[in-house]
């Protein structure tokens, strides 16, 4: 009787033995299969930032409005900015010059 319950634990522990060399293959599989992906993510990553740097770029290049990207042909109109003093003057001397200098007038629309 001794002898049987020897040799069931034997097939027992064979079993065991097996299941466990199947389950140590599965998560060499899983591991394998989780390093390729990262891989995969972070080749994506960079192309992401690389696309990401030329789309910048791009749009440094070409503003939104123009001609080209709203497919009318010519120029596109420029506006420009109206120029005036940004601050006071910093000495008396500069404020004579400015009270006595004239300005051009230009006329404006009423809307």
């Amino acid at each position: 009787m001794f002898s049987k319950l020897k040799g069931c634990f034997r097939q027992s522990v064979r079993a065991e033995m097996g299941s466990l060399l199947e389950m140590q293959k599965l998560l060499k599989k899983k591991d394998e299969k989780i390093r390729e992906l990262q891989v995969q993510l972070e080749r994506k990553d960079a192309e992401i930032i690389e696309l990401k740097t030329k789309l910048d770029k791009y749009q440094s290049v070409f503003k939104p409005g123009m001609a080209a990207m709203s497919g009318t042909a010519g120029p596109a109109a420029v506006r420009r900015r109206a120029q005036g003093i940004s601050a006071e003057p910093q000495s008396m001397k500069t404020l004579q010059d400015v009270t006595k200098q004239k300005f051009k007038k230009y006329i404006k629309s009423k809307r």
